[in-house]
């Protein structure tokens, strides 16, 4: 960072040295994060009651394989400009996490929804995730046949905006289960 903040410092006494004009655009810092949807690519075949918690999941809830490669894709939507999105994994029953983050956005505006996906690798979560980065893109949801629910993970989501801001953190609405499962 100080190495930046120098260069940023050198190259302003050169270009002042110059005669021209150094013009600084501002942020505008990110606020107002809002988790609106996520979409496993993987979804409960029929309803599952979890018993550990006594939750029922009904069909086409989305579920993390534990043992095949996930895509899961969240929508978002904030105040301001972005320039990157954090995702926390966390192991409802553990604590555990594990958290990944985008390629820089440069400052991205949210003028509408804005989905971004990630990858959970093989017999990772709810500790960790493959070490891909985010992607604009859209998933094919893909039903599984049969599952054996392991435990259950929550997907927490902070932005930040290029002057260092960090948005507020949001949070799947319920855990998402974690199952073996089969296609």
């Amino acid at each position: 960072m100080i190495k930046i903040v120098l260069a940023a410092v050198g190259l302003t006494g050169l270009l002042a040295s110059c005669g021209g004009t150094l013009i600084v655009q501002p942020s505008d810092p990110v606020r107002n994060l809002q988790l609106n949807a996520y979409q496993s690519q993987y979804t409960l075949p029929t309803a599952y009651t979890d018993t550990a918690t006594g939750t029922t999941y009904p069909k086409g809830t989305s579920i993390i394989c534990d043992n095949l490669t996930t895509r899961l894709s969240v929508e978002l939507t904030w105040d301001g400009t972005i320039s990157m999105v954090g995702a926390r994994l966390v192991g409802r029953d553990t604590g555990s996490t594990r958290t990944v983050y985008s390629s820089d956005f440069g400052d991205l505006y949210s003028a509408r929804p804005t989905s971004v996906e990630f990858v959970v690798g093989p017999n990772t979560a709810p500790l960790s995730v493959e070490s891909k980065r985010l992607s604009s893109q859209d998933i094919v949801v893909t039903p599984v046949n049969t599952f054996t629910v392991k435990g259950a993970t929550f997907v927490d989501l902070q932005a930040q905006s290029s002057d260092g801001t960090k948005s507020n953190v949001v949070q799947s609405v319920q855990a998402l289960p974690v199952a073996d499962c089969t296609l």
